[in-house]
């Protein structure tokens, strides 16, 4: 197993990064925005990879820019039906923190907009995922203050999700913003509401 590569860009196209490693050129798969992140060519980058075996494609080198990316992508690919291309198409459009957010909040249409991924594979991501995603650490590295949602009263927490997804946003920007209130497994479902609302208005 290739655990990460050190090179230099030699040639970006619009699903893969041709990664020059002391002469020999490896071509990677990455998310879109990793691939606009990379640098131009000439630069030097780490890149933190996985194999891909598959009758269809032969062998494929799939690649991020941080860990976290690569082990949400790991993660993603143990969901049933979820195979290196949805899983990479997913981290495309959600970074893992809202990725993490998403599953938790239950929302499925962030998860849909990932091209080729349908509300059964978005539905089956959240089932299987929602037991195993680290909240915690999406919380932690999204605010330096707030709150776990996971603290909070099942019922309250529900019933601000609900009010939130109602006025328009999605599971992931509701759960982010519920966990950025501070206190709030101290507030009930219309105070914590309104705090939450604050927060997205910023």
């Amino acid at each position: 197993m290739i655990a990460y590569i050190d090179g230099t860009v030699e040639q970006i196209t619009a699903t893969a990064l041709v990664l020059d490693h002391e002469g020999v050129g490896y071509e990677i798969h990455m998310p879109v925005g990793d691939l606009s992140r990379v640098g131009k060519r000439g630069d030097t980058c780490r890149i933190y990879t996985t194999l891909s075996f598959s009758e269809n494609t032969g062998v494929v080198l799939y690649g991020f820019l941080t860990m976290e990316e690569k082990e949400m992508y790991l993660l993603l690919t143990t969901v049933s039906g979820v195979g290196p291309k949805a899983a990479l198409a997913i981290l495309s459009v959600l970074s893992p923190q809202d990725l993490k957010f998403a599953i938790v909040g239950e929302d499925e249409k962030s998860i849909t907009v990932a091209n080729g991924v349908g509300p059964k594979m978005a539905r089956r991501v959240i089932l299987e995922l929602k037991d195993k995603v680290d909240l915690e650490a999406a919380v932690s590295s999204d605010v330096s203050t707030g709150s776990d949602p996971m603290q909070i009263s099942s019922t309250v927490r529900e019933d601000v999700l609900l009010g939130l997804t109602a006025m328009g946003f999605s599971g992931a920007e509701a759960m982010s913003a519920i966990a950025a209130v501070e206190d709030a497994a101290e507030l009930d479902s219309t105070a914590l509401l309104k705090a939450a609302l604050k927060k997205l208005a910023k």
